[in-house]
This record gives C-alpha cells, structure tokens and sequence, in this order.
C-alpha cells in the first residue's frame, strides 16, 4: 500500500512539473503575440483594410470591422469606439490560462506590467 501511495505521490508531482513548464510556455508565448499584434495595430488606421467583425485597437480605441456604405457602395471599414474612463486605452493583453490574446481598455502600465508578468510566469 505504501508502495502504491509513493508512486500516486511522484506521479502527481511529475504531472505538475509538466504543466507548471507547459503553462510557462503558454504565457511566454502570448505575451510575444500580444506585443507582435500591439505593434500591428499601431500602423493600422480607420481606413485599413478588414473584414466584417474583425477587432483592433486603432490610436487607443477599441475598433470593430463593420459594413458601411460610402458613395453608394458597401465597405469594410473600422468603427472606432474610445474607451471610456480616465487614461484608458485599447491595448492588446495575453491570455493567462490558455493560448492567446484579448483586447482591453486599461493603463498603460497596467499593460506593460501584463507583459512583464507572462514573459516571467508570475
């Protein structure tokens, strides 16, 4: 029995030394993809080319892909949305728990201090 309880013992702690790795691996990466997307979106204006419901941060406001008609033809173009609050901007954030991104309004520092987080796992 005691045998058995040792192994169950080292089995979990084997398994959990496989996803604290794995989940340092996750969050190292979508911290590369937030900043590599945040660094897409600063060329991006209301006139870049999108398709339907596709979402940016365009000069700090959250920005969503629309069809809009302009001299009686239908476009793709980004319909701007400002944050609302007090030094709030749109940034790009990783994804803590799983593989990604998302798109917030928050600080600046706040933003930089995410990143920093997932690049060191904290």
């Amino acid at each position: 029995m005691k045998i058995l309880l040792v192994t169950v013992f080292i089995a979990i702690l084997a398994f959990a030394t496989i996803s604290y790795a794995a989940d340092a691996a996750v969050r190292k990466a979508n911290a590369a993809d937030a900043e590599a997307l945040q660094k897409k979106f600063d060329t991006f204006t209301e006139n870049t080319p999108c398709t339907p419901n596709q979402t940016a941060c365009i000069k700090g406001a959250f920005a969503k892909c629309t069809v809009v008609q302009e001299n009686g033809k239908f476009v793709n173009k980004f319909s701007i949305q400002p944050c609302n609050g007090a030094n709030l901007q749109c940034f790009v954030l990783p994804l803590v728990n799983s593989r990604g991104t998302s798109l917030v309004c928050t600080t600046k520092a706040d933003r930089d201090a995410r990143i920093e987080q997932a690049k060191k796992n904290l």
